[in-house]
């Protein structure tokens, strides 16, 4: 007799039947020996949209015949050998052709994985027990991830070897085959822009058969869609009868995809990709595929802004070295220029002399010898004929001192200004001495001795010189210290700046900028200056308004401000008519 706890166990097991029968998440069905189907649960009935009842003592084999062609009887006889067999997607795919439960999984059947073991009563077999899964999510999900790796893998070798490199061009082909190869496309064409024409060419292609190549060379389909920034995608291209897609027909292609180059809202190419094999191309290719296309535009902008680059930098360095051989061949012209008119001033001034020593001597022998016997009249031309060529030999004098000022080499050191004052007034007249009134201390400056020497000589017979007739000359001399340099009152340049350069052991350029100056004054009480000649008195043979009165040849101030100049210093004047002037000049601080 059977106990309560046999009772027990057999519902347990009725129950565990009842469960697999309506709910098991799984597929499974038992066969008896002669491969006729014994049962089938609720999930079998689904997924196979075949009830038990209509299939029930059918075998197997002759429910699918696929089982057959694809070689899968060998599992279900191991089974009632008594062996168990385990199918996987890697291998078969599946075991029954089941419809896919994702509509977008890219297969038309059901992934599984199987079972196919002894069913036994005790230790004998009397039949086979199949159990399917259903793994069709997972895989596809899995390939979605094993596709998803491969993209942001080629992606990534796509985008390291193109910013990696310098000249992108040159892997283009090596990247192509790759992306070909990743996205099992047949062909490909890259047509790019000329930088200095914006003509746009095919730059290199693949799969394409030698005897079309002229074709593609200069196709109008693709050349509109470079024109434009819209991707297109071309599907059964063998059943498009329009004659712009010959040539795509001719080489086999499929289906096609072209996306224009764009960077910086430069249009720089287009890419295209075809495929013989398939009549349509997914979208995520597509989308890997303007990516790629993105890094390459890119990348290519970036190469030919370089390129343009280096053009340009050869450019201007060939421009430098054509100005600087210019600037060598018009600064030589200039020497040489300068070194003849320097022989000349120095000939002509020379020549000169000779007449007019003749005339002064002859003019001299006139009052000499014939004074007694002529007019009054003609004594005064003989005087003053006498005058005009000794006011032209001061003339050539003043120019030769002018232009040897120009160009006698400076070398600035310290110079006390009290000895300098003290030589001039003591080569003048007794009387200018007495005159002259000296504000002591004088602060030293940094100049050319003699040029210096030179400047306040003729300041000081300036000062001398206009004055009221009948009236003796006041002359005021001192320095000031001024924080800033400041300009001269006559703006524009007598000739040409120049550079000086200091003495050997001196660390102070002559024209650095120096925290402080020294303002050297000369004030007379004299016949004063209109504000409007200020400027023009420190030009050559320029002379004030009261000026005719007064000998001079115009050359005085201009030497005071040309040898002021080459010392790195400023000059100028504070003057009104009647009110005397005083003219100052400003050099560096020693």
């Amino acid at each position: 007799m059977s106990g309560p706890s046999d009772n027990s166990e057999s519902k347990r097991e009725v129950a565990l039947l009842s469960w697999i029968q309506q709910f098991a998440p799984y597929g499974v069905l038992t066969l008896d020996k002669s491969f006729q189907v014994q049962s089938w649960n609720h999930w079998m009935e689904v997924h196979s949209a075949m009830r038990f009842e209509n299939i029930a003592g059918k075998s197997i084999f002759a429910l699918f015949p696929t089982l057959q062609d694809r070689k899968l009887v060998a599992p279900f006889e191991r089974a009632l050998n008594g062996e168990t067999s385990v199918l996987s997607t890697a291998l078969h795919r599946y075991l029954l052709p089941l419809p896919s439960p994702i509509r977008r999984s890219g297969a038309a059947q059901m992934l599984q994985t199987a079972q196919i073991a002894p069913l036994l009563l005790g230790s004998v077999v009397c039949g086979i027990v199949v159990v399917i899964e259903d793994v069709t999510q997972r895989e596809s999900q899995a390939e979605a991830l094993r596709r998803q790796h491969r993209r942001d893998k080629i992606l990534s070798w796509a985008l390291t070897h193109l910013w990696k490199s310098d000249e992108p061009r040159k892997i283009i082909r090596q990247l192509f085959f790759k992306i070909a190869e990743h996205l099992d496309f047949d062909t490909f064409l890259l047509y790019l822009r000329d930088i200095e024409t914006g003509t746009l060419a095919l730059y290199t292609a693949g799969g394409i058969p030698p005897e079309l190549a002229k074709e593609f060379a200069d196709y109008p389909l693709l050349a509109s869609v470079a024109q434009s920034r819209e991707m297109v995608v071309i599907d059964s291209i063998q059943a498009r009868q329009q004659p712009e897609y010959a040539p795509l027909k001719k080489a086999g292609a499929s289906a096609a995809i072209a996306i224009p180059l764009f960077a910086n809202e430069r249009p720089l190419g287009l890419l295209c990709f075809a495929s013989w094999s398939r009549e349509s191309i997914a979208t995520e290719e597509s989308d890997l595929l303007t990516t790629i296309a993105q890094y390459l535009a890119t990348a290519v902008d970036r190469e030919n802004t370089n390129r343009q680059l280096q053009r340009a930098r050869e450019e201007l360095q060939s421009h430098a070295q054509l100005l600087e051989k210019k600037v060598e061949e018009r600064t030589a012209r200039l020497q040489e220029t300068i070194s003849e008119l320097e022989t000349f001033s120095y000939t002509l001034a020379h020549d000169l002399k000779a007449p007019l020593r003749g005339m002064i001597g002859y003019c001299q022998i006139l009052l000499e010898d014939f004074g007694g016997i002529l007019p009054p009249e003609a004594h005064n031309i003989v005087e003053r004929l006498a005058r005009t060529p000794r006011r032209m030999e001061a003339l050539i004098k003043d120019l030769l001192q002018f232009s040897d000022i120009s160009r006698q080499e400076i070398v600035l050191s310290r110079v006390e200004i009290e000895p300098v004052i003290d030589d001039i007034l003591a080569l003048r007249a007794p009387g200018v001495r007495q005159a002259t009134t000296i504000r002591t201390p004088l602060q030293p400056v940094r100049a050319h001795l003699t040029l210096l020497q030179q400047v306040l000589a003729n300041l000081v017979d300036n000062a001398i010189k206009f004055v009221h007739p009948k009236t003796q000359a006041k002359i005021t001399i001192f320095t000031e210290v001024v924080s800033h340099s400041s300009p001269s009152t006559r703006s524009q340049p007598l000739l040409f700046n120049s550079t000086e350069t200091a003495p050997p052991g001196s660390s102070d350029s002559p024209l650095e900028i120096t925290p402080k100056g020294v303002r050297i004054w000369v004030v007379d009480e004299g016949i004063g200056i209109p504000i409007e000649a200020h400027q023009k008195i420190f030009g050559i043979f320029e002379r004030g308004a009261f000026a005719e009165r007064y000998e001079g040849t115009g050359m005085g101030l201009a030497i005071v401000a040309r040898a002021t100049q080459r010392m790195g210093g400023t000059c100028g004047v504070e003057s009104k008519p009647g009110h005397g002037s005083r003219f100052w000049i400003e050099l560096p601080a020693a």
